[in-house]
């Protein structure tokens, strides 16, 4: 009991550290594309969405309490409290399976992991949800098959990976794991009525993304079956070696390296671990090893990978308590310094860091800069409300301009940092692949009439000029102006503004909701 005492104390002292950090790195970086981006989601609740399901939209619309709070703190809160509940739920079940202490540092390896704490912990994508219903889920599995298969466990496991599922696919691994893990080793499961309840239950939970795809003529599978293949496609050693590193880096390359000692350790069995142990392998490789091999032929994302790492985690914080160390294990150590150092470090580089890293090219200033994802667009958005102002008291643009992005990024950056604190309309217009969600955001914004003018504005570092497609829907296109982003007084960024006059909207091929 005093042993619970004292680990118990320690997860609260490490939960509330943790959080205190994630606080503070929320407020001081400004949103990043895909934050931005997925803020779009909550302006009008869908059942689904084009990228992704809706639980992220559902998230931010609670924690920024239906929109009244919009400050970045209240858009990554979702993420924020997420980490800090998985993180007791990742000690709740090492507990389960291997005591207090195997807990402990399962809850410090999750805590030192970038995509744990960061990624899904701290920014605000559909990864928060998804890796505490992921979580969920495994909790109740492991209440299933260590003797409490109770009709209201297996009930909460169907609810659970649904709401995975629902924000994000990759969930389906849930069930791809469990199955396995029922099919090679409980196959006793296989007669008991509440696996295909459980089952039904997740079907239903998720049946939202079908009928949404049904009214949309499946425009999700349909984007992501264009973006991925195998057969048509030769391999790519690069991609599958962003994969291996970047999953390496975000799981922290300390932890990663325990992983691995971990996987070597349960493959020689050097040390007995828990019958559980095989859950936890079949609820983490196929997920990993899958994407692995898409990585041979596409370009995936490590964070990806993120919660099936977290099983492997539980093993590692097994095989860490099973070495007998009487003090805290050293790579923990390592692992909490590198990681304090890189969120600290990398906190302040994006907002003062003394030097470019970007390109120097005027036309390409920043790119290849990945800081200045999080940072520029709010002194940017004052410069431009001196312009939108100054050139309707001119006369040089008409009152009202619109503000048009071709891309869903910056189109987001440029909605909530520029558009919305100064009550200018904007619209994307482009090809579906290209605006996403704006598609459907665009059906509530104000249309193009014959003769209106629009601002077209993108950075430096990402895409370019206006394509002749749309210049050519306007009579006149004015030269672009520069608002150069300064970094500790170095040019890292120009935004680049081009004045377009007189709309055909005719011309203009604006994708809305059954455009496609």
């Amino acid at each position: 009991m005093r042993h619970d005492v004292k680990f118990k104390s320690k997860l609260h002292i490490l939960i509330a550290a943790s959080t205190i950090i994630r606080l503070l790195t929320a407020c001081s970086l400004e949103l990043g594309n895909d934050e931005s981006y997925y803020r779009g989601y909550a302006l009008h609740l869908q059942w689904n969405y084009f990228d992704h399901p809706p639980l992220v939209a559902l998230l931010i619309r609670a924690t920024t309490l239906n929109g009244f709070l919009n400050h970045e703190l209240f858009f990554r809160l979702g993420s924020i409290l997420c980490a800090a509940v998985n993180t007791y739920l990742i000690y709740a079940i090492a507990k389960k399976i291997a005591g207090e202490r195997s807990a402990w540092f399962a809850a410090c390896l999750f805590t030192f992991s970038f995509y744990s704490s960061i990624i899904a912990g701290t920014f605000i994508l559909p990864d928060a949800p998804q890796l505490f219903f992921w979580l969920l889920s495994i909790w109740f599995m492991i209440l299933i098959t260590a003797g409490n298969p109770s009709v209201r466990n297996w009930i909460l496991l169907g609810v659970c990976i649904g709401c995975c599922i629902m924000s994000k696919v990759h969930g389906i691994f849930l069930w791809v794991g469990f199955g396995g893990h029922i099919l090679f080793g409980r196959r006793d499961l296989l007669r008991t009525p509440y696996l295909y309840i459980s089952l039904l239950i997740t079907l239903v939970t998720i049946s939202p993304i079908y009928f949404w795809n049904l009214s949309n003529h499946f425009i999700t599978y349909t984007y992501h079956k264009s973006r991925f293949g195998i057969f048509s496609k030769k391999p790519d050693l690069d991609d599958l070696l962003q994969q291996v590193f970047g999953s390496i880096f975000y799981n922290n390359p300390v932890n990663y390296f325990v992983y691995v000692l971990t996987i070597i350790s349960l493959w020689k069995r050097k040390i007995v671990f828990p019958a559980v142990s095989k859950l936890l392998l079949w609820l983490s490789l196929p997920l990993i090893l899958v994407l692995l091999f898409m990585s041979l032929f596409n370009d995936t994302l490590p964070h990806w990978s993120g919660p099936a790492y977290t099983c492997i985690l539980i093993l590692a914080a097994i095989w860490l308590d099973k070495l007998n160390m009487r003090r805290f294990p050293a790579p923990l150590i390592v692992s909490g310094i590198l990681f304090l150092f890189v969120v600290v470090v990398g906190a302040l580089a994006v907002n003062f860091l003394p030097f470019r890293i970007g390109s120097g090219d005027k036309k390409y200033l920043g790119k290849g800069d990945i800081t200045l994802d999080m940072s520029g667009w709010k002194g940017f958005s004052g410069k431009f409300d001196s312009i939108y102002l100054s050139d309707a008291r001119s006369g040089i643009m008409k009152p009202g301009a619109t503000i048009i992005s071709d891309y869903w990024f910056p189109a987001g950056h440029l909605d909530y940092y520029v558009a919305r604190p100064h009550g200018i309309n904007i619209l994307a217009i482009g090809p579906l692949p290209d605006i996403h969600h704006y598609a459907w955001l665009n059906a509530y914004r104000k249309q193009l009439q014959k003769g209106d003018d629009a601002y077209f504005i993108y950075p430096s570092n990402y895409y370019g000029p206006p394509k002749s497609s749309l210049s050519g829907c306007f009579e006149k296109v004015d030269d672009s102006i520069l608002c150069t982003q300064y970094r500790s007084g170095i040019p890292v960024r120009n935004f680049v503004i081009y004045r377009m006059h007189g709309a055909l909207p005719d011309r203009l091929q604006i994708q809305r909701p059954g455009s496609f």
